[in-house]
């Protein structure tokens, strides 16, 4: 029975003793390390934790602060020892790696965040899928075993087409255009009206390897008509620098442009500006065409509306040939001529918004009353006697739709006080939280309060099953009960009862439909009841 004791109070004794000589319990990283016998695998008697020790597990650290590369190789950090940043003894679930990310000065990597790269999220990069060194991709959330080349990260769009080092052409605020790419250190060097080309109309858009793929190398550029189509169609061989220059197609290499105010059509406005073959769709250039008037060559965009009645009008009459075809000459004064006179904010309106119907232009049958162009929300809702003949105008004006002018005296409801203040849509309209008309109400409305304010008192001051709230409130400024007279209850006020707060005696409870609310059918009135 001695031996027993004995040994008890041995083994109590080595346990007190460890746990006077360690701090605390180590972190999940290091907890195979935990226990006195393995105290010198981190620590050097007599001195704290060398770095030297922490660097002997740490290899892959080690190995970037040899090579001068990463964070840990920074001057900053260098002045510093392992456990100033990474201290151990405070429990399993203590984070060694933890640091301010919004405040971290990334420049002391080595690696310099600018453009885009400063306002993503540190694990768009630093992911196991962008870490090169095998060994590290398994460490779950370490920062370590990046690249700084841009393929790294990012996958080559060019499929090794072109050079790898992608900041030659680009920068880090914005992938296109490249703006470092001088296109005169390449083979075909931009001249004249090429340097006017946007790039995908030489270097197109395709696939290849089953990924998204632009052509900058390999493409033929010794003849024009590699690229452009020969409108001749080989009639004057196949170099056309021979007559055309870069800067003009249209200007010959003698410097002589074909002077078309020797025909009988001289090209004015839009038509100087055209192909030749937008007319001449024959290829013949000899070859006389129709002009006398505009619909000799354009299709009737308006299908005769204009012109049924008056056989003499061409486009010419609204348009013209210095702007494009949708400007016109028809204007606002021009309109007001018109049956329908344009005012408020229909002056600021497109034409397009009133005469396009489907894709189609209409200017005849289009009716001239609000509906006719505007939905009617309040069809078969407002009574024939605030809304005669659908006019919208007994209530809106074309200057602006939400202001509402309506004489709600006229109606059994008079609006007073606060009510004077609020949106019809308040109280007529509901609207789902995406901004949809659900349901409007503009008759049969119950004129009581609480058919739209909410009821707190439940059932207490109900009256033949009825509460009116009017016998208290008002639709004044406040909602306060100013019209409320205590001496008409059972308990008439009298003295210091005069200046307490409602609240001292009208406590909040349940009630029987299981609803907090303030109690204010008190039924207890003796001094005892409420005072100790």
């Amino acid at each position: 029975m001695k031996n027993i004791f004995i040994s008890v109070c041995c083994v109590l004794v080595a346990h007190l003793a460890v746990a006077q000589l360690s701090p605390g319990d180590l972190s999940e990283a290091h907890k195979h390390l935990e226990g006195i016998s393995n105290c010198t695998e981190c620590h050097s008697i007599g001195k704290k934790v060398p770095d030297q020790k922490c660097l002997d597990c740490h290899k892959e650290v080690q190995t970037l602060i040899s090579a001068d590369r990463g964070y840990h190789a920074s001057k900053e950090v260098q002045a510093k020892t392992c456990i100033d940043c990474h201290s151990e003894h405070h429990g399993r679930k203590f984070e060694m790696d933890r640091f301010d990310q919004d405040a971290f000065d990334h420049q002391l990597t080595g690696y310099l965040l600018e453009g885009k790269h400063e306002v993503i999220d540190c694990r768009d990069c630093h992911k196991p899928d962008n870490i090169t060194i095998a060994d590290l991709r398994k460490r779950d959330g370490t920062f370590l075993g990046l690249e700084k080349a841009c393929l790294n990260c990012h996958d080559d769009f060019h499929q090794g087409t072109l050079e790898k080092d992608c900041a030659q052409c680009h920068d880090f605020d914005k992938w296109r255009p490249a703006s470092g790419f001088d296109h005169d250190q390449a083979d075909f060097k931009l001249k004249g009206a090429h340097r006017e080309v946007d790039c995908i109309e030489c270097h197109k858009e395709t696939t290849r390897n089953g990924k998204e793929f632009q052509e900058f190398t390999d493409l033929e550029f010794a003849n024009c008509t590699d690229c452009h189509n020969d409108p001749h169609d080989g009639s004057f061989g196949a170099k056309c620098t021979d007559c055309h220059g870069e800067n003009d197609w249209h200007v010959l290499k003698s410097g002589i442009k074909f002077d078309h105010n020797l025909t009988d059509y001289p090209l004015e406005g839009m038509h100087v500006s055209l192909d030749c073959r937008k007319c001449h769709t024959s290829g013949s250039y000899t070859k006389n065409i129709d002009h006398s008037k505009c619909k000799s060559c354009h299709k009737d965009y308006h299908r005769g509306q204009l012109t049924d009645d008056n056989p003499t009008a061409d486009c010419q009459d609204c348009h013209t040939l210095e702007s494009p075809f949708s400007y016109t000459l028809y204007g606002l004064s021009e309109h007001q001529e018109s049956s329908f006179l344009l005012e408020g904010a229909h002056i600021a309106t497109p034409c397009f918004a009133c005469h396009v119907s489907e894709d189609r232009w209409e200017f005849e049958g289009i009716g001239e009353s609000c509906v006719d162009c505007h939905d009617d929300i309040h069809d078969g809702v407002i009574s024939e006697k605030y809304y005669p003949d659908d006019d919208c105008t007994q209530c809106h004006n074309s200057d602006t739709w939400k202001e509402v002018i309506f004489d709600h005296g006229t109606t059994n409801y008079e609006l007073e006080g606060r009510h004077n203040e609020i949106s019809c849509r308040a109280c007529h309209l509901d609207f789902s939280e995406s901004g949809e008309l659900l349901n409007q109400e503009f008759s049969g409305l119950d004129n009581a309060c609480i058919t739209c304010h909410e009821n707190v008192h439940g059932s207490q001051f109900e009256v033949d099953g009825v509460t009116d709230c009017t016998r208290c409130h008002t639709v004044a400024k406040t909602w306060n009960a100013d019209g409320f007279d205590h001496s008409s209850t059972r308990f008439p006020l009298e003295g210091k009862h005069l200046e307490i707060d409602c609240k001292a005696c009208h406590k909040a409870k349940i009630f029987e439909d299981n609803v907090e609310r303030t109690d204010y059918k008190i039924e207890k009135f003796e001094c005892i009841d409420c005072h100790s």
